[in-house]
């Protein structure tokens, strides 16, 4: 007989009380801050977008458990996290702005599914519906996903007033490649398939100027993303040698990250060891590191929902040869220009841009054939970061609150090599911080962190 059936009710009971008991303090608890922003913020980013709309209603579809199967964990969508801090899987959310629905004011629901005790003993202690997630949410409804479909319904399906069209539906629409096959897209589909009558509208396109213009919690949040992902690059040093093996220093890249609390990898990290350095996006991290290899390294951390974004190149075998140094300096010099040349109220990062390719251009540094190095400059020299490693957002004049990167590369297959650096930058009233200043990039700095003596120091 199998021991746990005859004693299964005793262990769901238990596991019941033992699930009231962790869940109930959370839920009455005063913590004023959900993923470690506070609640009046996510009210505020609710209130914005809705006075943008007058329209239509907004609805939205979270994340589910088995998005990612088994091999990955739980993350709520940034643009549902963004606007509730609801971390709940399978949650729905509809915003009703004031005076778009005949006899109905503003309103905030989220929809999160009922508690099944059953199922926490999988996935741990969930939150239900009711008064006790409204307060801990800080949100005016959190009723049961069961009712989604019926409460949409009774907000769309009415008699429009005389001389006002139907209500608009704004959700996200998803773009890219995948997105015709994506669960959101299929959510689109439905919702257009309900309601012919009501036009659809992707809402975020107007999220992703709020979220453009970081919040002093945001900038904490990404500054701690980055101090992270800086012990992460201070740590991988030490196993950057000849012989080892790119995935190697991976590992101790990540640990360190996870020893600090970071959830998970800001993007797929890549560790490019010789020719792999001149591929972008390389991430496959298997090959064995030979001597006198550059190794980029373009890697960071995710802290509560915001990621850094940083790259440095390193000399295997401890010291840049006197062509890798050259070079090196130069994408570091078109960096420092780009940074010197930024102007509050003025500067793009197209603008910046140009300063870093006339940098490269201007060098006598050539290649095999003669050519100028900004050939090998291909890609653009920056971009938003936060809840997206590649964040949300038109791009302009750089607005004060914005976060963003500066990332000069040159890549020379022909020569086997590749050299990016890369560091955040946050647009204050005073000018540009260098939020990833403490992690060194100096040619000198890099070969003293390559050194023994150097790795020690740097793991303090």
């Amino acid at each position: 007989m199998n021991r746990y059936k005859t004693q299964r009710p005793f262990v769901l009971a238990t596991f019941a009380l033992i699930a009231t008991a962790l869940a109930l303090p959370a839920f009455a608890g005063g913590n004023d801050r959900i993923a470690n922003i506070p609640k009046s913020e996510y009210v505020a980013r609710r209130q914005k977008l809705l006075a943008q709309i007058k329209d239509g209603i907004v609805v939205m579809a979270g994340a589910r458990e088995e998005d990612l199967g088994e091999v990955g964990r739980f993350r709520q969508h940034n643009d549902f996290m963004y606007l509730t801090g609801v971390q709940t899987p399978a949650a729905y959310l509809i915003f009703v702005p004031p005076g778009v629905v005949a006899g109905k004011s503003q309103h905030e629901t989220v929809f999160i599914p009922a508690r099944d005790i059953k199922h926490e003993q999988w996935t741990g202690v969930q939150l239900g519906p009711g008064p006790d997630a409204e307060r801990l949410f800080g949100l005016e409804e959190v009723a049961a996903s069961t009712a989604f479909k019926e409460r949409l319904s009774q907000l769309l399906i009415q008699p429009a007033s005389e001389g006002k069209p139907s209500p608009k539906i704004y959700t996200v629409i998803p773009t890219g490649p995948g997105a015709d096959i994506s669960r959101e897209s299929r959510f689109v589909e439905t919702l257009r398939q309900s309601y012919p009558k009501n036009a659809i509208v992707d809402v975020s396109k107007l999220i992703a100027e709020l979220r453009k213009v970081k919040s002093a919690s945001e900038i904490e949040l990404l500054q701690k993303a980055v101090d992270v992902s800086i012990e992460g690059h201070r740590e991988i040093v030490r196993a950057i040698k000849p012989g080892a093996y790119e995935y190697e220093a991976q590992a101790a890249l990540e640990a360190a990250w996870t020893r600090l609390g970071s959830e998970r990898p800001g993007y797929p990290s890549i560790i490019g060891s010789g020719i792999n350095g001149t591929i972008l996006h390389y991430n496959e991290n298997r090959k064995r590191i030979e001597v006198g290899e550059l190794v980029v390294v373009d890697a960071a951390a995710e802290y509560s929902y915001y990621t850094a974004d940083i790259t440095r190149t390193f000399p295997a075998s401890g010291k840049f040869t006197a062509r890798q140094r050259e070079v090196y300096q130069l994408v570091l010099d078109a960096q420092r220009a780009a940074e010197k040349a930024f102007v509050l109220g003025k500067s793009s990062v197209a603008d910046l841009q140009r300063i870093a390719r006339d940098v490269m251009k201007s060098s006598p540094l050539r290649d095999k054939q003669g050519n100028t190095l900004e050939k090998y400059f291909i890609h653009g020299l920056g971009h938003w970061i936060g809840m997206d490693v590649h964040d949300v957002g038109t791009y302009g004049v750089l607005p004060v609150g914005s976060v963003f990167t500066i990332e000069p590369g040159i890549y020379l297959p022909d020569e086997g090599f590749g050299v990016r650096i890369e560091d955040d930058y946050l647009v204050t009233e005073k000018g540009l911080v260098k939020m990833s200043g403490k992690l060194p990039s100096e040619p000198d700095e890099i070969e003293r962190m390559m050194s023994p003596r150097g790795q020690a120091t740097s793991q303090r």
